[in-house]
């Protein structure tokens, strides 16, 4: 099977939570099937890697093809530059694309991440077996990001259309993936689709990767990452409003426990070391997990599942979280869960810091995610599903007769570099 999978952000290498999944899933698809991807690069500074472009192969079966098509980049600027902090207009012109027409007609089936694009994607081809591959319910999820963010004055214009693109992007698709069940049930009950026609493929952790480290190793990590020698505590988040608000509670819990380092990575903070110690993006995020003792993910707003909670456990982190962290999660006593005030979450750190409970919290998280939320076993349940969806298409254009040249075409010869 050729399986194209259209992103709105650089998948490689993952930067953040939904390219950490799309990388992810993606890698394991292309063990068995050919695997193309086009990407929409980003106009940052140089060395980001959500700027990088051109062609890029991943594996010996797994290319993606990193571009930056003019008007849709611009548009995509727009809505990723406001509070809204997401590429929601990178759907803008690009039906225009030859490079995107020529790897659609390649595909036998076509992901696309997010609702985003999914409307020239149809566009250029009708007929393709096409997935919206869903990273959230996004509209309660940008309404819950406004409030994070202050309820801007442009919150209702945004929300709206928003909204209006996710709705068409579900009613269009063939088959529709949800992170959750949870959000399977919201997608249904918001959008009327029919439910044989939405699926959970759940978020998951590279469980071989990312495992618990000994003392050593934990040393090493933070003599690597400028570290001292005691208690660290993990806050991994990109640069949006629900982690900008998570970032305040790292604050004051630091301010209440300075005998504790805070180790914040990704792009919520510029690497400085004041109340904690923000490193920016690391090359390698298992340093980071190495070197700490605990993973906090004090997130009150936002959608889907976190990544990064589950990356954490995968690595026998004990972890303590707020209630609606664990969105969509059939978590129990894996996880600490801690009330939303300054001395209720330094109490939940301090018991997770606690060699007996953390032990017991590392043995528990670690084994319900090697359970449930492998990569491995999540990429087969997909494969399933592609497979299925590829298979009837293919019926179909054979009883209709059809020219098509679905399953039939070579890899587009284009030289891609950047548009």
């Amino acid at each position: 099977m050729r399986i194209l999978d259209v992103s709105p952000r650089v998948s490689n290498p993952p930067a953040r939570g939904s390219s950490v999944r799309t990388a992810n899933l993606l890698r394991q698809l292309a063990h068995r099937h050919e695997v193309r991807q086009f990407s929409q690069a980003r106009s940052r500074r140089a060395g980001d890697p959500e700027s990088s472009h051109g062609a890029l192969r991943v594996t010996p079966s797994y290319t993606e093809f990193r571009a930056r098509p003019r008007l849709a980049t611009l548009a995509t600027e727009l809505s990723a530059r406001s509070w809204v902090r997401a590429p929601v207009l990178s759907g803008t012109g690009l039906h225009r694309s030859r490079q995107l027409r020529e790897l659609i007609d390649w595909g036998d089936v076509v992901l696309v991440e997010f609702p985003w694009q999914v409307a020239s994607c149809r566009r250029l081809r009708p007929t393709a077996p096409l997935v919206l591959a869903g990273h959230n319910v996004e509209a309660p999820k940008f309404a819950d990001y406004a409030r994070a963010a202050g309820s801007p004055r442009t919150a209702n214009v945004w929300l709206r259309a928003i909204e209006r693109i996710e709705r068409r992007a579900v009613r269009s698709a063939d088959l529709v993936l949800a992170v959750s069940d949870a959000d399977r049930a919201d997608l249904i009950a918001r959008y009327g689709a029919a439910p044989d026609r939405v699926t959970t493929v759940p978020n998951g952790a590279d469980t071989a990767r990312y495992r618990p480290v000994t003392a050593t190793e934990r040393r090493a990590a933070r003599a690597a990452l400028g570290l001292p020698d005691r208690p660290t505590v993990l806050f991994a988040a990109a640069d949006v409003p629900p982690n900008r608000a998570g970032l305040d509670w790292v604050r004051r819990v630091a301010a209440r426990a300075p005998q504790v380092t805070f180790l914040v990575t990704g792009t919520v903070a510029p690497p400085g070391r004041d109340d904690f110690v923000a490193v920016g993006l690391l090359d390698d995020f298992g340093q980071a997990l190495a070197a700490a003792d605990c993973a906090l993910c004090p997130i009150e707003f936002g959608g889907g599942t976190k990544i990064k909670l589950l990356e954490g456990l995968a690595a026998g982190l004990p972890t303590v979280a707020f209630a609606e962290a664990l969105h969509g999660l059939d978590l129990t006593d894996e996880v600490l869960v801690a009330p939303k005030s300054g001395d209720g979450l330094v109490a939940a750190v301090e018991r997770a810091l606690h060699p007996a409970v953390g032990a017991d919290l590392s043995a528990r998280g670690r084994a319900w995610v090697i359970a449930h939320h492998s990569w491995q076993t999540i990429a087969a349940q997909l494969e399933e599903r592609l497979l299925a969806l590829a298979g009837q298409a293919a019926a179909v254009g054979a009883g209709a007769g059809s020219s098509s040249t679905t399953g039939s075409g070579s890899m587009p010869t284009t030289s891609y570099t950047s548009s």
